[in-house]
This record gives C-alpha cells, structure tokens and sequence, in this order.
C-alpha cells in the first residue's frame, strides 16, 4: 500500500525543516509539512491519519529539543533569532500536532527572553509591566 503524496511530501519538508529549522527556508517548510499532515490527519483514513500524526508528534519532539537546546545553550541569542524561534514554535499552534509536554513552557522561556531584549534600556516598570502582561496571560508569576 503506497502512502498518499500529500504525506510523503510533508516527510520531505519536515526532514527540511528539521535540518534548517533556524532560517527562513526552514520554517517554510515546517508550515508546509505541517499543512499536509493536518490534510492527511483530516482526511478520513484511520491508517494513514495515525502515521500522519505519528509523524507530526516526532518531528515536534525533535524540534522543539532542538530550539530547547538552543536556547538553554546560549543566553545570548540575538533578537532576531530568538524571534524566529518563536516563529517555529508559533507554526505549530498553526496546526493539530500534539506538543511535547514541555512546549508551553519554552515558548514562554522564549517569549521572556525576547522581553528582556525589547525592554533593554527602557524603564524598569515597562519591562515589568510587560512580564506582568504575560504573568496574565500565561497564568504564570512574572
């Protein structure tokens, strides 16, 4: 039984967004992937819609470790790459992929490194008033 192209394509641009998921070229084809598999997940076929969302669970478990060891690697991530990692991770909301357990909490260890950069230099109460906006919303202390 040969697998629908709309899956055999998205293994490809998974397997491309998982080598390149740091640049722009990456990213386009997380989306893509993740597109087709969703496609695939809602297309009715019980066979195929299990492997559609094996596959989907095991290249978000090997990207979000990856941006998980990123991050926790470098403290210094630039503004603009710790932007595009919000970017990936944001693709997945995008789609019905079940998340590993822990992918709320980077997105938020994401989302506070990029305030800290955004409110460099500015007064400290902007900075707090922009943790405790997140703190709301994430249901976390700030």
């Amino acid at each position: 039984m040969t697998e629908p192209a709309a899956l055999q394509s998205a293994r490809q641009h998974l397997a491309r967004a998982e080598a390149a998921y740091r640049t722009r070229d990456g990213l386009f084809h997380l989306e893509e992937g993740l597109t087709e598999l969703d496609e695939v997940m809602a297309s009715g076929s019980s066979a195929y819609g299990t492997v559609a969302h094996n596959v989907a669970i095991t290249y978000a478990t090997r990207i979000y470790g990856r941006i998980k060891t990123a991050v926790e690697a470098d403290r210094a991530l630039p503004e603009p790459e710790l932007e595009h990692l919000f970017k990936v991770v944001l693709a997945f909301d995008q789609s019905s992929v079940t998340l590993p357990p822990d992918a709320r909490a980077l997105k938020i260890t994401v989302v506070r490194r990029l305030i800290d950069l955004y409110y460099e230099g500015h007064p400290a109460d902007a900075k707090k008033k922009a943790l405790e906006q997140l703190a709301a919303i994430t249901g976390e202390s700030p």
